[in-house]
This record gives structure tokens, C-alpha cells and sequence, in this order.
């Protein structure tokens, strides 16, 4: 993969610039370049001095970096002075990679992070923004962007997009309130992802944030999927933080990622102001997770030791009445079985009315199911995710366990996503324990199984691996002796 290229100051105190910013990409496991654009005197205390370089040097700089081919996503941080900035300006014009800008006016303790006047420097700044794909303003920096008090900004959001040529990201860290809420808007599409708020602060979280930005644009995610892995990443980095001085810690820029620093998402709508109600815990471990096409499987499943279950019956392939009786009768054989748990896909209104245990829900149909009913009648709740948004936004139901896949390809039903593969399986299982148990699903045979397991997953959901095996009490058999402890 060609390398990013961050544009920004150097810290001597390694909190924040260019090197904070190629620790990110580093533990994203990308290629990061840099090129400075001034040198500073600060500590854990805050900013003392700016010393841009001459914009000569720096067209230079810039231009050897092409040499070596041009970035995957170009990452713009401190800069310093205007001549830097009209030189920076001027090179991201002619690019045709996602670029991020990070309009920092100043340090944490006030000092100015450019050498000059306001008005100029805010004249220029928007000028170079035109070219960026992504701003990062935090309240104090949209604010003067857009020449009002803190309290106008969130009602000219659209003018604040409108500063750049694709979306921004205005940042919560410095606004009140019990949660951290950053709004993502595209000039069509709102989000917003929040997190409980930590006491005290770190240097270099907008750094972090940004650099894990352009790392996600630079693999081909969309800006709301990047800001999903920006904010986990930053809240974990802010948590982690590291002393390295009497002052403020430095953003831990390759944190330990888990359910615990997992942003809510949601669209276009504000979350609510304390964590949502969790759903109903399961009463046993997942173990071995088969997936079902009627009420006879389950009943064979049963017979055969299975007890976590999933009736699969896609919409519209039966009857009203057809359909009732398959979701009748799987219920009433989970029922008698004990510690079986079954799980209906999709039909949570039958589900609701037969008094399942639990409903498995893909993420288009959590737009359409009514959580609180569900909540409220006290059944347990799947949710399959594939991506860093799907993650946020199951995050942000409580479910009871959730699901990634597709694992490997498979041919049982048309996908939206690429299999996810291993490597991330085992990164993206990690985000989301301890809170929640993980299955991982799609293309995992009996042979697969192990290696897949041993991705830490709590348990692994098959279909045509059973239901398609020659001798499914053996396949049943072994895929149970495979499953960790519960």
C-alpha cells in the first residue's frame, strides 16, 4: 500500500504532530511519510515557541516526497506560518487523494500555533480547507472559522462543511455535558458518535483523531465508517494516556482497543444523555451456534446436544399462516429442552407474540424493529455487524451478543461486504469484549473452525456445515467438542 503523508509540526515532547501522527498509522499497520513544517519548544506544560521552516525547504520537502509516488492520503496538522500555509495549500491542490485537515489555531494553553495576524491567518487557513476532503475542527476552532461565539455553531454546521470540498467532523472534547459528541456531516447525511466523557484532558487528541482519519481513508472507508475508528481510537488513546511530565499526558497514539472505549452511533439524531438499557443478558455460554431454515432442523438440532440456535426463514418465502406455524413449533421445541436458546432472524413481531428467548437482527432491520418492545417482553438480542460503523451502532443498542462475518466467502446469500478475513477478526473481536459475547459467522467449516477459535472468539455460527454434512450428528459432534468452556 503507498504510504500517507502527514504535513504538520514537530513535538518534542512526541504528544502531538508528526510524530504522534506516524504512531498512529504505525499501529494501524501503515506506511506513514511526514514532512515538517515547524519546529516548536513545548513540554508537558504547553506551547512556548513556533520556529516555522523556510517555504522554500518545504516546497522542496514536498515535492521529494513525490518523487517516491504520490500519498494514499495526505494528513495536515500545524502549520506554522502563512508562507508554509500557501505552500501546503498549493500542494494539496494538485492532489487527487483523500486529504484531512486539522485547522489548529493554537496550543492548549493559548499560545498562538502560527506567527500571524488572526484575521490573516483565518483568510488563508479557509482558502487551503477548499482542497480538503475532511475537517476537524473542535468548538473554539469552528467558532473562529466561522466568526461566531461557541454557542452559534452547532446551527451553521452546514456553513462549517461547506468550508471544505467533502465533510467535516466537529469535535465534542471542549463542549459540557456528561458525553463527548462528535457530529459527522457530509452535506446530506448526519451522524453522531458518543462516548462517556473522561475527567481531565490529554495533548495531542486531535492528532490522534486525525491521523486515524486519513489512516481509515487511505484503506477505502467513507468519512462516517473513518470517524467510527477515529473515536475509538482517541477515547482509548485519552484513557491510556501516558505522564511523561508535571504537566498534561500525552494521547496514547497505539492503545489497547476494547468494548470499553466503543462509541454509540446514530443517525441524525442526539444520543441519548446516559447509556441505553441493555438488553437481557444470555442465560448460557453461545458454544456451538447453528443456523436454521425450519422448525424440523431445530428439532433435529436439539435431538442432536445443540443449544444455541438460529431459525433463519427469509421474507416472503412462506405463507403468513406457513410462516406462524414453522415459528410456532421451533419455539415450542426450544422451549422443552433446557438450556436451549433460540434465536428468530428477522420476524421479531412473531418472535415478540410466541415469547421467543431471543431475535437475531441484521443492521437494516434494527431501523425497522421495535427495540423498546423487545426490551420490554425481555428477549435476548443478536446483532450482526461488518464493519467499524456496524460496531458503533450495535455499541449503541446493548445487545446481547453480537456477530462478525462474513469470516471467509460464502455463497449462501448475496453479501455487501468483503469476508473480513482473520487478522481482523481477532482485532475487531477484542473491541467488543468483554461486554459482549462474539460469534463469528460465514464460510467457517469444520476444518476452519480452529483457527478461528483461536481468534478469541466465544463461539462460531455455521449453516450448510451442518445442515449440508453427510452425517450431520458427527459434524454436530465435533463441532461441539470445539467450542471453548462455557
Amino acid at each position: 500500500m503507498p504510504r500517507l503523508l502527514t504535513i504538520a509540526g514537530h513535538d518534542p515532547a512526541h504528544g502531538a504532530g508528526i510524530t504522534a501522527d506516524l504512531a498512529v498509522w504505525a499501529a494501524m499497520g501503515l506506511e506513514g511519510s511526514s514532512v515538517l513544517t515547524a519546529l516548536t519548544v513545548q513540554d508537558s506544560r504547553g506551547l512556548d515557541q513556533v520556529a516555522p521552516v523556510a517555504a522554500q525547504l518545504l516546497r522542496s520537502a514536498l515535492q521529494a516526497v513525490l518523487r517516491d509516488g504520490e500519498p494514499a492520503a495526505v494528513k495536515v496538522g500545524m502549520l506554522g506560518s502563512t508562507d508554509v500555509l500557501r505552500e501546503v495549500s498549493e500542494f494539496i491542490a494538485a492532489r487527487r487523494c483523500p486529504v484531512v485537515v486539522d485547522p489548529v489555531l493554537s496550543g492548549s494553553n493559548g499560545r498562538a500555533a502560527h506567527d500571524a495576524d488572526g484575521t490573516a491567518w483565518l483568510t488563508a487557513l479557509r482558502a487551503l480547507m477548499r482542497h480538503a476532503d475532511l475537517i476537524t475542527p473542535n468548538l473554539p476552532e469552528a467558532a473562529a472559522l466561522l466568526g461566531v461565539d461557541e454557542a452559534g455553531v452547532l446551527s451553521r454546521l452546514p456553513a462549517l462543511r461547506a468550508l471544505c470540498r467533502g465533510a467535516v467532523v466537529l469535535k465534542g472534547g471542549h463542549a459540557a455535558g456528561p458525553m463527548s459528541v462528535d457530529r459527522v456531516f457530509d452535506g446530506q447525511r448526519m451522524a453522531l458518535l458518543s462516548s462517556p466523557r473522561l475527567p481531565g484532558s490529554a495533548h495531542g487528541t486531535g492528532c490522534v483523531f486525525s491521523a486515524a482519519l486519513a489512516g481509515m481513508l487511505a484503506q477505502g472507508w467513507d468519512v462516517f465508517e473513518a470517524s467510527c475508528e477515529a473515536k475509538l481510537r482517541v477515547t482509548a488513546g485519552i484513557a491510556q494516556a501516558r505522564q511523561i511530565g508535571p504537566g498534561r499526558p500525552n494521547t496514547h497514539a497505539a492503545p489497547r482497543l476494547s468494548s470499553e472505549y466503543l462509541p454509540q452511533f446514530v443517525w441524525d439524531r442526539e444520543p441519548a444523555a446516559e447509556a441505553p438499557l441493555s438488553f437481557a443478558p444470555l442465560t448460557h455460554s453461545l458454544g456451538f451456534y447453528a443456523v436454521l431454515p425450519d422448525a424440523g432442523w431445530i428439532e433435529r438440532a436439539l435431538a442432536l446436544g445443540v443449544r444455541t440456535l438460529q431459525l433463519r426463514i427469509k421474507q416472503g418465502s412462506l405463507s403468513a399462516p406457513e410462516l406462524h406455524a414453522q415459528l410456532r413449533a421451533a419455539v415450542r421445541a426450544a422451549r422443552e429442552v433446557p438450556g436451549a436458546q433460540l434465536f428468530i432472524n428477522d420476524h421479531w413481531r412473531e418472535a415478540i407474540e410466541l415469547g421467543a428467548y431471543g431475535v437475531h437482527l441484521g443492521q437494516e432491520d434494527v431501523d425497522v424493529a421495535d427495540l423498546a418492545a423487545l426490551r420490554a417482553a425481555g428477549l435476548r438480542l443478536g446483532v450482526s455487524s461488518h464493519t467499524p460503523l456496524e460496531m458503533s451502532r450495535a455499541h449503541a443498542l446493548r445487545p446481547s451478543y453480537v456477530a462478525l462475518g462474513p469470516v471467509y466467502p460464502t455463497t449462501l446469500k448475496a453479501m455487501r461486504y468483503e469476508p473480513i478475513g482473520l487478522p481482523r477478526l481477532r482485532d475487531w473481536a477484542r473491541r467488543y469484549q468483554p461486554a459482549y459475547p462474539v460469534v463469528a459467522i460465514g464460510g467457517i467449516s469444520l476444518e476452519r473452525a480452529p483457527q478461528v477459535l483461536a481468534c478469541g472468539m466465544d463461539s462460531v455460527a455455521v449453516v450448510s456445515a451442518f445442515t449440508q454434512a453427510a452425517d450431520p450428528r458427527a459434524v454436530a459432534a465435533m463441532f461441539l467438542r470445539l467450542m471453548p468452556p462455557g
